[in-house]
């Protein structure tokens, strides 16, 4: 046993340096994969950096066992790989599939890091894209972990997609005389609202009349900006809402003081 062991002794310091020689090749891969995509996908630079640096260990441990061990045939530990991928394939079909709707993701990137996404009854900023799973941070300070098959397969509403987005608002309104002097004052007082865009401008659409006679009617205010996060939907929404409340005021105090 002594004897076969330093007869096999430099194929094996041989074996161990091509494998460290491999593995320091995949370090340098992954690195420059990261590298070139940081700017742009970044996230995908990482996964794809991970995936090819494991191939290139597994392809130079193959490589290793080769030398110390020359009677080592690749083809029948593929052979073994093949049988087993199946048995794993099907033990493991969500997480492959769940993997596999990731790298789509990745790859065709709908959504980035900080957008805001709506899933279902799930709604907030995209904190990490992983192989598996997306992580988003709801509004309220919740962390949501959604399987990436279901982003790939079920449709998600991407707020922050555009740099511009509508917002509307239901008003009900009575005792009103003239709707369109009413339409006109509100669109008005929508327009200089801090953060409403000039164009496309506002709008004030009547949507409903419950009651003619008492002259009631729904009102449907529609106003563009250039902030389409949930935090500055709440400020727009805060603004122009208050805005309209004190021009509508203004007009009772003025009709009751004539």
């Amino acid at each position: 046993m002594v004897d076969g062991f330093f007869a096999r002794l430099p194929s094996l310091i041989l074996g161990v340096f091509v494998f460290f020689l491999f593995y320091l090749l995949s370090i340098i891969i992954g690195r420059v994969i990261q590298r070139s995509t940081r700017k742009y996908r970044p996230n995908l630079g990482v996964v794809f950096a991970r995936l090819i640096g494991a191939a290139t260990v597994l392809l130079g441990f193959l490589v290793a066992f080769s030398v110390v061990a020359p009677s080592f045939q690749a083809g029948d530990l593929i052979k073994v790989l093949g049988i087993s991928g199946v048995a794993i394939g099907f033990a493991f079909q969500n997480i492959l599939q769940n993997f596999l709707a990731g790298l789509l993701l990745l790859w065709a990137e709908p959504f980035r890091i900080g957008d805001e996404i709506k899933l279902d009854n799930f709604e907030g900023v995209v904190e990490e894209i992983q192989p598996r799973a997306t992580m988003i941070n709801t509004y309220d300070g919740r962390r949501i972990v959604i399987p990436n098959a279901d982003l790939f397969t079920h449709s998600v509403t991407i707020n922050t997609a555009l740099p511009t987005r509508r917002w509307e608002y239901e008003l009900n309104l009575k005792g009103i005389a003239n709707s369109e002097e009413t339409k006109s004052r509100i669109v008005e007082t929508v327009k200089k609202a801090q953060g409403v865009l000039a164009d496309p401008g506002p709008e004030a659409l009547i949507t409903d009349l419950p009651d003619v006679e008492a002259g009631a009617l729904k009102l449907r205010v529609l106003w563009w900006t250039k902030s389409p996060r949930q935090h500055e939907m709440l400020a727009s929404y805060d603004k122009v809402l208050s805005a309209i409340a004190q021009a509508l005021q203004s007009k009772d105090d003025n009709r009751r003081a004539a």
